[in-house]
């Protein structure tokens, strides 16, 4: 007979059988609480936890201090794994950054085991009662998302609980009878006196359940239960540590190579580490944490605690990050020979696989948001250089004008598709008004790029003509040109921070261009009655003095996206 208070399960016939169903309802429970309490910490999160992934810096101990918070707040080191595979296949985190947070994501991995361990049994079922009861109140009976989303957190994490009471009551079921007890004590003897057959093992279960805290956790039971060893339990513990990689590989699949070299470095690290303390096993790691086992308040009355395995498996990943943090030098250098990095596509190749749209549409919309940046520095080039060739003549300036504006007509049709696409995921309403403005924006910035062109088709006509501009005209216009060239930077800045900070202090200056527009449009008219220069100018001057303006007017309006905050939604079709 199995029993939980208000359960009782007849075992009279096909007892290993219901026994093991009910073993694998406490996996699938265990498995979905995870999923639940992980994916409702990341919506409560909301962009920020995206963000702080992506704003990690280049110093790999402050990736390491940035994958440990973020693991902490999804409990998954595979989730983890898999987000920063997300980012560098986006192009928003390059592989020297992803190193850190993998490091630390293993780390904060250890967490969950941990806190599972601490508990004693007896306590589980009435948390999990608890927390499963609390967290249902929490999502049916409240409207706001903020609050159902705790709801899911907190029903989460007593699912877990729940998921690790049904393994434990099917286990110590199975290991009363004698013949599965008789089968499993040699099959746990195996494993113990074979510590590398107990790696493999572990990888395997991990790589099948894709959680290395439910392999840990389960193992932790078996051990508490008498049912295995210690030797046997480390070694199943360093194959989960293994196995769990599988996440970021299958995140990896039809991404960059760089995504997938990142995969395989995060794969690379826990084997390093594994390889290094299996062959210490017998002779220095598997004695030293018997000896603290057995000479410590770890073994309370001759009990079997689980504590030993979390802090063993705590201890791993410490030592084992640190190691690599030690030689990062050479583990890059290693990767890099393992798999060199070849021809990676461009942004606007990048913009014609909408994979990562359906494999995670908040990180599609940062993509989006680099390609826009792209697109903006692309202008702010173009705006270079026809302000260069109206000054003098250098026609391989022409066709750099041509290729920039390819390039921007390019993007500009791309990522006007993409973000489409992107319409029709499942984004919150801050992420719609962004992509809207973004529909907005790259609409400005390709017509920034036609004024541009309108500038080199002007002066390559004077110049054909032989039309000089007087010393005057030359002043004005650089006047004219050098503050719409300053509102550019701005509005790069701007929109590469999506500071409306920044974007309220330039946009005084579209007010500037309006006004030297006017001033100087008079002061050209005074030249030609004046006689100091041809009446054949005035046309043209007027109207590169109009283009400059309009450029301001376009600027002006993704300067005004930025700082307000409100949007018609309907806008995004628009287009």
């Amino acid at each position: 007979m199995i029993s939980l208070p208000f359960l009782s399960i007849s075992m009279r016939y096909d007892a290993i059988w219901q026994a093991l169903l009910f073993a694998l309802c406490g996996l699938g429970i265990l498995l979905y609480g995870i999923h639940m309490m992980g994916a409702g910490l990341k919506r409560l999160a909301g962009d920020k936890l995206k963000n702080i992934i992506q704003k990690s810096t280049a110093k790999p101990f402050m990736g390491m201090i940035v994958g440990f918070a973020v693991t902490m707040l999804t409990q998954s080191s595979s989730t983890t794994s898999a987000i920063t595979v997300g980012l560098v296949a986006a192009g928003l985190m390059t592989f020297g950054q992803s190193i850190g947070v993998l490091l630390g994501a293993n780390i904060g991995g250890t967490v969950l085991p941990l806190l599972t361990a601490v508990l004693p049994s007896s306590f589980k079922p009435i948390i999990a009662a608890i927390l499963v009861f609390l967290g249902a109140v929490l999502i049916f009976f409240f409207k706001k998302d903020k609050i159902k989303d705790l709801g899911n957190v907190i029903l989460g994490f007593g699912l877990i609980f729940l998921g690790l009471v049904l393994m434990d009551m099917a286990i110590k079921y199975i290991i009363t009878l004698d013949g599965p007890k008789e089968f499993i004590d040699n099959a746990f003897a195996q494993l113990s006196s074979t510590p590398e057959l107990g790696v493999l093992v572990g990888i395997l279960f991990t790589m099948l359940v894709q959680s290395s805290a439910a392999t840990i956790s389960i193992v932790q039971d078996l051990f508490a239960a008498g049912t295995m060893g210690l030797s046997g339990a480390l070694a199943l513990m360093l194959g989960a540590n293994v196995g769990t990689t599988i996440t970021a590989i299958i995140a990896s699949f039809g991404s960059s190579r760089v995504a997938k070299k990142v995969a395989f470095a995060n794969t690379l690290i826990k084997t390093i580490g594994v390889v290094i303390f299996v062959i210490i096993f017998r002779f220095a790691f598997y004695p030293l944490v018997n000896v603290i086992y057995e000479n410590t308040f770890l073994k309370i009355a001759n009990e079997p605690n689980p504590m030993i395995i979390s802090l063993s498996h705590l201890t791993f990943n410490i030592l084992n990050s640190f190691l690599i943090l030690l030689f990062i030098t050479p583990f890059y250098k290693l990767c890099d020979k393992i798999m060199p990095e070849k021809y990676e596509k461009s942004i606007e190749e990048q913009l014609l696989d909408y994979s990562l749209i359906q494999k995670s549409p908040q990180l599609a919309l940062s993509f989006a948001k680099k390609s826009i940046d792209y697109m903006v520095e692309t202008v702010n080039e173009f705006f270079k250089i026809a302000k260069a060739y109206s000054f003098e003549r250098d026609d391989s300036l022409i066709e750099k004008g041509v290729e920039y504006e390819r390039t921007i007509n390019l993007l500009d049709k791309r990522i006007h598709d993409y973000l489409i696409k992107l319409t029709i995921s499942a984004l919150d309403d801050k992420s719609s008004t962004k992509l809207s403005k973004y529909l907005d924006l790259i609409k400005d910035m390709e017509r920034v790029g036609d004024h541009c062109t309108n500038l080199f088709e002007f002066f390559k006509e004077r110049y054909d003509k032989d039309m000089h501009l007087s010393q005057d005209g030359i002043q004005d216009l650089d006047q004219m040109y050098t503050t719409v060239g300053k509102m550019i930077e701005g509005t790069l800045e701007a929109v590469k921070n999506w500071s409306p900070q920044i974007a309220q202090e330039v946009m005084p200056l579209e007010d500037e261009t309006d006004r030297l527009e006017e001033v100087l449009h008079e002061r050209h008219i005074h030249r030609v009655q004046s006689g100091s220069c041809s009446f054949i100018n005035t046309e043209h001057y007027v109207e590169v003095l109009s283009n400059l303006e309009r450029i301001g007017d376009h600027l002006n309006n993704t300067l005004e996206s930025i700082v307000y905050k409100e949007y018609e939604k309907e806008n995004v079709y628009n287009h």
